[in-house]
């Protein structure tokens, strides 16, 4: 993977200044350290930061086709580009690198539109053809890679990260409330909102079409469609071509001419994908794991078990909460984001202990709870159904308008929540709730989920809310780059996704054991004792315990929150004080931190020059 950046004048074909490229480039040279290179087009500037893995002298980009009409800079991982290569090249397209991102651009040539269909793997593509004057933005499926853009000054202006796009001329530095919002209500910020007012993040699965001629088309190329009904092909066959299916997507992702690692969590997921590694592949590999200082949040015994089983090169480091507090304000900056929790400074730290590292890339279990009904809310489901649970008639209203059935709730109980968001926000802000409120309307197209079981449904919401914008992007990317480290993801492949969606529930979450089917897949691979243990969250420390222990916090000092006016400097006194109580403690992933949001989102405010 790498960083691209780019500028499209949308109104002519007047020359873009190729020197603010560079700068944008500059900005984020962290995600590519390999190399730099600029091409100027009509009206266009395309613009690349390498990080090399594959054809390490000849694979610079951008990249462009046999008559130089064709142009593209790829953020990312082309897995079936053997196979793509192969069927191109029998169709008459001559291949200059043995990059795979080489692939993109004639499978362009030979499909159109359509060329995303073809790709499995992680990208987020800008192409530009030159003979129809047009500029073509796509993002993978899953929302693996980032790519965000703005329309400003009759110019269409991206970047892999929105840092870059600040270094345009007089772009406005302005707070999105409704992504605020969205952070107090989802899991995190979704697409195509971001915390930048006006600044947008493509969404997974969508490409923009983009010309003078029509302007910017926003299409929808794939999405996880789940059937209402499937065939039950017995518990054999699934766990079988399960274990089949593992295989290659692991292999698939172990292909690069630089070394790879992988995470070692303790978990049931990193430790599938280790410890087919330690049995499948017969190659050496680095392994990295972070250990919790607190007790109860540590997982070093079940880490040295898969360790054991890879017999891998090891690098683990500890984390303490003095460092998750010391590395907070970095975080956020590379993040673009507030955060509720913070392990996304536990990430950082450990795509720092790998940046360190021969590796430049790590494999991890992403994706694998939103699959394979992992998370308790699955459970809540179950238990719910059986008990018939009745919802007020304003929270049967809002489960309709956001999730397409009353009877569905997400997470959260969210007419009760606002009373506690009123409290939060300032004043002058919550005059004007309504107007940036993430409940407005719904964040998923719910016409995808019409008729599907409970499970499905909650699926397709994880996978939207919780995976792509806020695991796989502020957790996951932001920090892998911040330390010039990929990350891939076996799970997210879509052999392996193709697969589970005619996968029948009882498979996944059997009776209450969740992840059923994988452990039956990681039966004489994976330790005994990680198949059978209860999930454990990747957790770290929060705000109950950072506050306890500062002498000061600069970003919740009341001058400060009432310099932004987006909370309210009455109620953050309350909270401060609530969290000093020695008895308080939030439950994990159960209780909202109200002041770590408060503090993160003040943090981007400074580190960015936001305002109102």
């Amino acid at each position: 993977m790498c960083g691209i950046s780019g500028i499209y004048n949308t109104k002519n074909n007047d020359p873009i200044d190729i020197n603010i490229v560079r700068k944008m480039l500059q900005r984020i040279a962290h995600r590519g350290p390999d190399g730099e290179d600029v091409r100027e087009l009509r009206g266009t500037v395309l613009g690349f930061n390498r990080l090399s893995f594959l054809d390490l002298t000849g694979g610079m980009q951008p990249i462009f086709n046999e008559k130089e009409t064709i142009f593209a800079v790829t953020n990312g991982e082309i897995y079936n580009f053997r196979e793509l290569r192969s069927e191109l090249e029998l169709k008459g397209h001559v291949f200059r690198t043995k990059t795979d991102i080489e692939t993109v651009i004639h499978l362009y040539e030979e499909y159109g539109d359509d060329f995303p269909n073809h790709l499995n793997g992680q990208f987020a593509i800008a192409l530009y053809d030159s003979v129809k004057d047009r500029l073509y933005l796509v993002r993978d499926q899953f929302g693996v890679c980032p790519l965000f853009y703005t329309e400003f000054d009759g110019r269409i202006i991206f970047a892999s990260e929105i840092k870059a796009i600040l270094e345009y001329p007089l772009v406005p530095r302005r707070l999105n409330m409704k992504a605020v919002d969205q952070l107090m209500n989802f899991p995190g910020v979704v697409s195509p909102t971001t915390f930048f007012k006006d600044i947008y993040s493509l969404a997974p699965g969508h490409m923009k079409i983009i010309d003078k001629e029509n302007g910017v088309i926003d299409r929808e190329y794939w999405d996880m469609l789940y059937p209402v009904e499937v065939e039950d092909k017995g518990e054999k066959y699934y766990a079988e071509r399960l274990r089949e299916i593992l295989k290659n997507t692991i292999s698939r992702r172990l292909i690069a001419d630089v070394p790879i690692g992988f995470y070692i969590s303790g978990g049931l997921d990193s430790s599938i994908v280790a410890c087919y590694i330690g049995k499948f592949m017969l190659d050496s590999f680095y392994s990295f794991s972070a250990e919790i200082g607190e007790e109860d949040l540590d997982e070093s015994r079940f880490q040295k078990m898969v360790h054991e089983c890879t017999q891998s090169e090891h690098f683990s480091v500890k984390v303490s909460d003095r460092e998750i507090w010391d590395n907070l304000y970095d975080v956020i900056y590379h993040a673009e984001s507030g955060v509720k929790e913070s392990y996304d400074c536990a990430a950082y730290l450990l795509s720092k202990l790998v940046g360190e590292s021969p590796a430049k890339a790590v494999l991890t279990g992403q994706g694998s709870d939103e699959l394979f009904s992992g998370y308790a809310g699955y459970m809540v489901d179950l238990f719910r159904n059986m008990r018939k649970t009745a919802y007020s008639e304003e929270e049967r209203e809002m489960n309709e308008r956001l999730w397409g059935d009353p009877e569905f709730r997400f997470e959260r109980n969210h007419p009760k929540l606002r009373e506690t968001h009123m409290k939060v926000y300032g004043k002058n802000v919550r005059g004007s709730l309504e107007e940036f409120s993430a409940l407005r309307e719904s964040p998923i197209n719910t016409d995808h989920i019409k008729g599907l079981s409970d499970q499905r449904r909650r699926s397709y919401i994880d996978l939207k809310l919780r995976l792509g914008d806020h695991l796989l992007g502020e957790h996951g990317d932001r920090m892998f780059f911040s330390h010039s480290v990929e990350g891939r993801h076996p799970f997210l492949d879509m052999e392996l996704i193709e697969f589970l969606k005619e996968v029948p529930d009882k498979y996944k979450l059997h009776g209450t054991n969740e992840k059923y089917i994988l452990k039956r897949a990681g039966e004489g691979i994976v330790p005994d004792p990680i198949l059978k243990r209860k999930k454990f969250p990747f957790q770290a420390p929060g705000m109950s315990s950072m506050i306890k222990d500062a002498k000061e916090i600069p970003w919740l000092e009341r001058s400060v929150i009432e310099k932004y006016g987006v909370f309210d400097p009455e109620y953050v006194e309350e909270m401060k004080a609530h969290y000093l109580d020695p008895d308080f403690r939030l439950m994990g992933a159960y209780e909202i931190d109200y002041l770590l949001i408060v503090m993160t989102v003040t943090m981007l405010c400074e580190r960015y020059g936001l305002s109102l």
